[in-house]
């Protein structure tokens, strides 16, 4: 059975917290709840990593080798990942609020600003496993530090505080150089840097004043000297020579005031964040009313201005080039970056701001024809032909009331569809996936086109007096089915070609909350409904009239159905009691069921009053039958969604007060793997159990309580957007704009979904979609090395042994035994060697090499022939690369297909080899494989077609320089090939042709002439004779023979022209006459 892990995060909004660009300038950091958020702004990707935090990430930081990321929680909890990797190498806890941490820029110091302390640590290594080392920490500010800057050469540092004070400090002891405070604004402080020189210091208070400060340096006062010794060098030249030596701080001077500018703006705005980058000198600030600014320094010269909204930006940062910009703002959960120069938005993302609803996986690849056609077109989008091709476009639906379109590859956002004015209540592809069709509590359901993105069909109920809360689309494409949730609880039916109302189905007599189409050609109108009375209605709306319901009873109220994908008429309902019923819907037959209350494990709110036991004080007949502790049975809680896979051996089950979803393996109806989606305690349902430290002497959660005054970063602005939540806020609602502060912590999970493939699965929550792929085992590279450029260098052998080493592989290598490094290389799975050996194969050695891979390797072969087209860390040898893929089709085509049905026969191998490759996993392979060659074909096809066009209009415009020396060219080499002898032969073979057509045009001439007589006395005679007729049509053949003669007489002179460099005197008058010639012989023939 395959095992999940987290692969990203879609559609999380923005919450809050630092951002930051890698050293390359092209990717975007910035924090998604206690993950940080990868964006690769120019290939066009997004990641999340999977590490997390114990509580929301506030700060967080990546050194300039980028190697190493550090993240702080709110709480003041650290952590140290390998951004490469992705994998946490250290924890550590800093006992404090930590508002700035910034890497040195030689990446061998750390700098914390923890409380009123700046402390300085060694940067963790290998050498000493990762452990922070403390070098020094220093005080001396009043109140809480705000920011940290390092200067380029690593021995100094500046902080700024609200205590409205800016100091100077050195990482080791100088000679000569003494901690300064620098005392200039009237209100905190948010930010202060270096200049390039580190001349200079600019600083920027909340209040908008910007300080530049400049160190001047005074010459050293002369010392008295001593009366010198015997031996002792001069001692005023030793102290002058070791001045120089010193550091800029170290040497005698003092700091001035070099400008002050006022960046004040209009509605009194504060500042909130800024940022510096030294190497273009720009000055980005940020103020509460959605305004930045961005200034030159030292000039303090106010190069744009931009409002982004009304609402406070929360992070300011500058790109290494200082030509992008990003800002966040956490109250409309929107992060963007601008390019200032040219005024124009790079990335613009905005998830849901409410949470998501409904998550839908587009189908596969093969449903139809003419879309495969359309996809194939070159002018088609990367987005229909990557995503949709292999299953991988996701849609989601929030209570914001948008659909939103992602590439679960790339992680981006790519369309949002906003027609919808109530939340969005259920979501589904048409199996063409040409369409995407969504239901909403605004009693419409809408298609929206994927091709031209828009929407071409909305269908209503004909009363328009409900609300829908489910969608189905049979497998024809044809129909759609919708579910309401009021009114008569009615399911209505629309023809999707004409939007009319083909039926209304009424059997249930309470909520109907989902329903789903038989995926069997022999069922191909079945449609199965699941409500809250306790059915389950089974519909065949092609066999009889109105869809006579042949209702199935279930303990519980029905919260969704599903059926098996393998068209066995087989189809699972969850119940409310907690258990997952299966029927045979042709039958009626109950084939089990799975019992979930002891594997859903809800978690705890903030506001929960009762116990862990969950027993909320209820008691048996005689005895307790609720025992008190963690492993009681929560009789309440149920899965309120299910989804199966592709090869219907697996069921995903959800529900909305667990942070967790089971996965049940569907033969055996047993437990077969459970996956955390967050661990986040900022969130409320994260925990099984709540600790008696969080919580007051009333029994109240502490983070239920308002935001003190030293907690907040911003006192007067944290309390103006409380006073704004608590007016727009109402009781008793804990859904969309109108709740309250503590149901928008919460987490509940609302919806699950599978990919086409059953490589990935997706959760949807009030905190984002997260994504789980499956682990293949076969060195899958973490998504912070495919954006930020890393080598896939995660080892995962598949069999390891002496002989089964690096060593042995570059023996075999450098041997010439290309076969065996290849099987070598493949068992030891490591993404060097195997490039390495791969790029060592000729051309001719591919089929003799692939044809010695056994069947265990080749899941991992085609794996890395799948890696190695990815855009960033695969091979640009594309061609080389096809002939692999053809040699692996051709000559292990019938052992895949047996893999894929799970056979062991002579060219698999044992039981015990075959089970290293399930039959999903190569069928999975296979697919990845085919949407990876299908994109690059796609983004090649492109490419040739605009060079064939670009050629074809280069080779149609004439060049008269070039024409001439091609054709003197073609003179020199024609006089340097023909000697004297076939001159003088060509010569008299041209007057012979000449002469001969001088005969040919006198003799055309005579016959013009005649020809032109016996038209005069043609017209003269009556028109009734028989002879004249006769006469006429030998007329016309004369004329037509002239005519022959004419045309071979043109092309004997064509022939001489050829030949003859110059053209002859008298030719135009030659032309004129046969021009005229041809003229009369042309009047006779129409005579």
């Amino acid at each position: 059975m395959q095992s999940y892990r987290f692969s990203n995060l879609l559609g999380a909004t923005y919450k809050g917290g630092s951002v930051q660009f890698t050293p390359d300038g092209n990717t975007l950091l910035s924090p998604v709840g206690n993950r940080v958020n990868c964006v690769d702004l120019v290939q066009g990707r997004c990641s999340t990593l999977k590490p997390e935090t114990v509580e929301d990430i506030r700060v967080f930081d990546l050194s300039p080798d980028g190697r190493l990321l550090l993240c702080v929680d709110l709480a003041g909890r650290g952590m140290l990942v390998n951004f490469v990797r992705g994998s946490v190498l250290q924890r550590i806890g800093f006992k404090a609020v930590v508002h700035a941490a910034k890497w040195s820029p030689d990446s061998n110091w750390l700098a914390v600003a923890a409380g009123r302390h700046l402390v300085l640590w060694r940067a963790p290594s290998i050498r000493v496993g990762w452990q922070f080392m403390q070098h020094r920490k220093l005080g001396g500010h009043q109140d809480d530090l705000l920011d940290v800057s390092w200067a380029p050469n690593s021995r100094f540092l500046v902080t700024c505080s609200k205590d409205m004070t800016v100091r100077i400090w050195s990482t080791v002891a100088e000679d000569g150089f003494e901690p300064i405070s620098l005392v200039e604004h009237r209100s905190m402080v948010r930010g202060a840097f270096f200049s390039a020189d580190i001349r200079h210091i600019y600083s920027l208070s909340r209040d908008g004043v910007l300080v530049t400060l400049r160190y001047d340096e005074t010459p050293a006062k002369p010392e008295k000297e001593a009366e010198p010794q015997e031996g002792d060098p001069p001692k005023t030249a030793a102290t002058a020579q070791d001045l120089a030596r010193r550091p800029l701080y170290c040497r005698p001077g003092t700091w001035t005031v070099a400008g002050k500018a006022y960046c004040t703006s209009t509605h009194k705005q504060k500042v909130t964040r800024c940022a510096y980058d030294a190497g273009s000198r720009l000055f980005a600030a940020g103020f509460s009313g959605g305004i930045f600014m961005l200034f030159e320094m030292p000039e303090m010269q106010a190069l744009q201005t931009l409002s982004l909204g009304s609402h406070a930006l929360d992070s300011v940062a500058l790109g290494a080039n200082g030509d992008w910009l990003a800002v966040g703002s956490a109250e409309v959960g929107q992060l963007l970056v601008w390019e200032w120069r040219s005024e124009t938005y790079v990335l613009k993302q905005q998830g849901h701001h409410w949470g998501i609803q409904c998550v839908a996986f587009s189908p596969a690849a093969g449903s139809s024809l003419k879309h495969q056609r359309s996809l194939a077109n070159v002018e088609a989008r990367p987005e229909d032909k990557g995503s949709m091709m292999g299953g991988r476009l996701v849609a989601t639906g929030g209570y914001d009331g948008k659909v939103k379109l992602f590439n679960s590859q790339t992680g981006l956002c790519f369309v949002t569809f906003a027609e919808h004015t109530a939340p969005i209540s259920a979501l589904c592809f048409t199996p063409q996936g040409n369409a995407v069709l969504s239901a909403s509590k605004d009693g419409s359901v809408r298609a929206f086109d994927l091709l031209r993105y828009r929407n071409f069909r909305t269908f209503v109920s004909p009363d328009g007096l409900c609300q829908f809360s489910g969608i189905a689309v049979d497998s024809g494409g044809e129909i759609v089915a919708a579910s309401t949730s009021s009114g008569s609880y009615a399911i209505y039916v629309w023809s999707i070609q004409t939007g009319n109302v083909l039926e209304v189905l009424t059997a249930h007599e309470s909520y109907v909350q989902s329903l789903q189409f038989s995926p069997s050609a022999s069922h191909p109108g079945q449609l199965i409904s699941g409500g809250w009375d306790g059915k389950v209605c089974v519909w065949d709306l092609y066999a009889t009239k109105g869809g006579s319901a042949e209702p199935l009873r279930c303990p519980g109220s029905v919260l969704s159905v599903a059926f098996d994908p393998r068209a066995n008429d087989v189809c699972a309902a969850s119940c409310m009691s907690g258990q997952v019923l299966f029927w045979n819907t042709s039958t009626a037959q109950h084939l089990g069921s799975i019992e979930g209350l002891r594997d859903i494990q809800s978690a705890r709110q903030w506001h929960d009053v009762f116990a862990a036991s969950h027993s909320k004080g209820k008691r048996g007949g005689g005895r307790d039958t609720f025992k008190h502790g963690p492993d009681t049975v929560n009789l309440n809680q149920h899965f309120n969604s299910i989804a199966y896979a592709r090869s219907g051996e697996l069921l995903v089950c959800s529900s909305k007060n667990s942070p967790m979803c089971c996965l049940y393996d569907t033969t055996s109806y047993m437990l077969a793997a459970k996956v955390t989606l967050t661990t986040n305690r900022s969130l409320s349902g994260t925990k099984m159990i709540l600790f008696g430290r969080d919580v007051t002497e009333d029994g109240v959660q502490l983070k239920l309580l308002d935001l003190s005054d030293e907690e907040a970063d911003d006192e007067e602005l944290a309390r103006a957007q409380q006073r704004k939540r608590q007016a727009t806020s109402l009781p008793g609602v804990s859904v969309g704009e109108a709740k309250d502060m503590y149901s928008e912590r919460e987490l509940h999970v609302w919806g699950v979904a599978f990919s086409a493939d059953s490589q990935q699965f997706a959760a949807a929550t009030t905190h984002g979609v997260f994504v789980f792929s499956a682990d293949l085992g076969l060195g899958t590279p973490s998504s912070a090395a495919s954006l930020f450029g890393g080598e896939i260098s995660r080892f995962a052998p598949q069999m390891l042994t002496k002989n089964v080493s690096a060593p042995a592989v570059l023996q075999a290598l450098s041997a010439g035994d290309l076969s065996r490094a290849m099987i070598l290389a493949l068992a030891l799975n490591d993404y060097g060697l195997l490039r390495k050996v791969y790029q060592s194969v000729p051309r001719a050695s591919i089929p003799l090499v692939i044809s010695s891979i056994g069947s265990p390797l080749l899941p991992a072969l085609i794996w890395f022939l799948g890696a190695e087209l990815k855009p960033v860390t695969g091979t640009p040898h594309f061609q080389f690369h096809v002939h692999w893929v053809l040699a692996l089709i051709d000559l292990h085509f019938q052992t895949l297909l047996e893999m894929s049905a799970g056979k062991t026969t002579e060219r698999t191998g044992t039981m015990l080899e075959a089970a290293a490759a399930s039959r999903s996993d190569v069928v999975a392979l296979c697919l990845g494989l085919l949407v990876e060659l299908s994109q690059r074909h796609s983004t090649m096809a492109k490419t040739f077609e605009s060079n064939r066009y670009l050629l074809r209009y280069l080779g149609s415009m004439p060049i008269k320089e070039e024409a001439e020396a091609a054709a003197a060219a073609a003179k020199e080499a024609a006089a340097s090939r023909i000697n004297p002898a076939r001159i003088e032969a060509a010569a008299q073979e041209a007057r012979h042709r000449r002469e001969q057509a001088s005969s040919a045009k006198a003799a055309k001439s005579e016959e013009a002439d005649g020809a032109a007589a016996a038209e005069d006395a043609e017209a003269a005679i009556p028109a009734g004779s028989k002879p004249l007729r006769k006469r006429r049509r030998s007329a016309a053949a004369t004329a037509a023979e002239a005519t022959e003669t004419a045309e071979e007489a043109e092309l004997a002179e064509a022939a001489e022209a050829a030949e003859e460099p110059a053209e002859a005197p008298g030719k135009k008058k030659k032309k004129k006459r046969r021009r005229q010639t041809g003229t009369s012989a042309a009047s006779v023939e129409d005579e």
